[in-house]
């Protein structure tokens, strides 16, 4: 595995963590049960797509990293619910993007397929959430 890409996959991978992590403290203060219910599923697909993450790094002889990003602490920064949730989803368009970018350069099918998948995931619940903030008033 060459080291640009191994690099790229531990950072989504560290993206993921902490996305993981700003979803379960955001599930532990939603202002509804659906709400709540839709915070806890986003953060299982963050969980499942950084344990996935690790797995293809392990796969292709990377070593994965166990870092958290930062993105944790720049969410915690912001003082209400809704801007939190806002600035989950700029951080969720921000994985589709890198994804994006990199796949042109990705020659490993199974990699591809999975990265492909991950990103349309990110998409369906940036979607879910965007439509959950209407509710807020």
């Amino acid at each position: 595995m060459n080291k640009e890409l191994e690099d790229f996959l531990n950072t989504l991978c560290e993206a993921e963590r902490a996305g993981g992590r700003v979803l379960h403290e955001l599930t532990a203060i939603a202002p509804s049960p659906e709400m709540h219910h839709l915070l806890r599923k986003a953060g299982h697909d963050e969980g499942y797509w950084a344990g996935e993450l690790a797995a293809q790094l392990r796969r292709l002889g990377g070593q994965p990293s166990n870092r958290t990003g930062d993105f944790v602490e720049k969410v915690r920064a912001v003082g209400d619910f809704r801007g939190k949730l806002e600035l989950l989803n700029r951080g969720q368009r921000w994985v589709i993007r890198k994804i994006n970018e990199q796949l042109p350069s990705i020659g490993e099918p199974e990699l591809a397929g999975f990265l492909k998948v991950m990103a349309q995931g990110h998409e369906v619940n940036i979607a879910a959430v965007e439509e959950a903030m209407k509710k807020l008033g």
